[in-house]
């Protein structure tokens, strides 16, 4: 029998029972009532299922999502940071069952090929165990399990090594931003934006793009550790009960892969304030956080050495990853504006202008990371 779950996607309804027994451990349970409903209404690939299964004589409650990647053309090449399919093949490979102390990725309960172009993964569906609105100790909690995961492979765990894990990851994510760079050059000739974009700005945005490639083979040249890549706070989720410690679970795993320890927390750091996570004024409190908490963690899992390294690539990836966001830089049409307010939650304007205020802090991350390079 098959079950449609919309967009016409269909599954038997022996698949699906396989992956309900897994996600409540129980081989014996049969399918009650279930419905699936979209994640959100900008991410079509994800569904949300959810039901009642029976146990014996009890009747449990079950949740699941199923993600669905496509094959997407020029993102094919395993090696490149946008390749389509490197989260599947984590879980298909078990890489993720067992990840150092503190950081967890969600259980993943089964992993399909149904040769159309599309890989589905049965993930577990995570909820969030405290307020919206980290704390700072939360923020340096979430830094430290990511200091103890990146840690481990550098005090003696074996890396993972798949081609789908290598390659200039953080060069190509920058490389794709050459038209957006552009836009940033004209912008203090515009006076819709130049308020957005004042001079001194736009010229030091431009002196790091033509530094992109120093700062991308110094981050190459430093000793490899496996990270998440893309470990923001929209991509993490605190986890506690009545018996386990407070956890960090991590989803998205699209961007994992070997950096330079101290960019898994660049990435955190660099996007917390765009995404609304706290304000610009708390980003120096945010920084110091997250850097002291991220030498505890990698100091937890035994490793003993240089911190001038990682705060270098903690400063580079936190500028390279993101200053060269080009929203504001060119004025939209009435339907782009029409769109941002129920894509983001924010007005075109409101986007637009908490990037300006966060791009003077990320050049000076920059700033640091020319005066570290000079001592690696």
């Amino acid at each position: 029998m098959v079950l449609d779950l919309g967009g016409q996607l269909v599954v038997t309804v022996e698949r699906l029972q396989e992956v309900v027994r897994a996600a409540l451990g129980e081989p014996g349970a049969s399918l009650g009532a279930w419905e699936v409903a979209p994640l959100s209404a900008r991410e079509s690939s994800l569904r949300r299922l959810r039901g009642v299964a029976q146990v014996g004589a009890v009747e449990r409650p079950w949740r699941v999502i199923l993600k669905m990647p496509a094959a997407v053309a020029g993102r094919d090449d395993p090696t490149h940071v946008f390749f389509w399919k490197r989260e599947w093949l984590l879980y298909r490979a078990g890489l993720l069952d067992d990840l150092p102390h503190g950081l967890r990725a969600p259980r993943c309960y089964g992993c399909d090929e149904p040769g159309d172009g599309t890989c589905r993964l049965w993930l577990e569906d995570v909820a969030e165990a405290v307020q919206p609105i980290w704390s700072l100790d939360r923020w340096a909690l979430a830094a430290r399990h990511l200091g103890q995961f990146n840690g481990a492979y550098l005090a003696g765990r074996p890396l993972p090594r798949a081609p789908w894990l290598s390659g200039q990851r953080l060069r190509g994510w920058v490389d794709s931003h050459d038209r957006l760079v552009a836009q940033i050059a004209a912008a203090p000739a515009n006076p819709a934006i130049r308020h957005w974009w004042p001079r001194p700005v736009v010229d030091a945005i431009l002196r790091l793009w033509e530094e992109r490639d120093a700062f991308c083979a110094a981050l190459e040249r430093l000793p490899r550790t496996f990270c998440h890549g893309d470990a923001i706070r929209r991509n993490l989720f605190a986890r506690r009960g009545p018996d386990w410690p407070e956890e960090t679970v991590a989803i998205d795993w699209e961007f994992a892969g070997h950096d330079a320890a101290g960019e898994e927390v660049g990435q955190t750091l660099s996007v917390a304030a765009a995404f609304y996570d706290l304000e610009p004024s708390d980003l120096p409190a945010l920084d110091e956080a997250l850097f002291a908490s991220y030498l505890d963690g990698l100091g937890d899992a035994g490793w003993s050495g240089d911190w001038r390294p990682v705060r270098f690539a903690y400063a580079a990836h936190a500028a390279l990853r993101n200053v060269f966001n080009g929203v504001g830089a060119s004025v939209p049409d009435e339907a782009g504006r029409a769109a941002a307010r129920p894509r983001y939650g924010r007005s075109w304007e409101e986007l637009a202008e908490r990037r300006a205020a966060i791009r003077p802090f990320l050049l000076q991350r920059a700033e640091e990371a020319r005066g570290l390079s000079e001592k690696l």
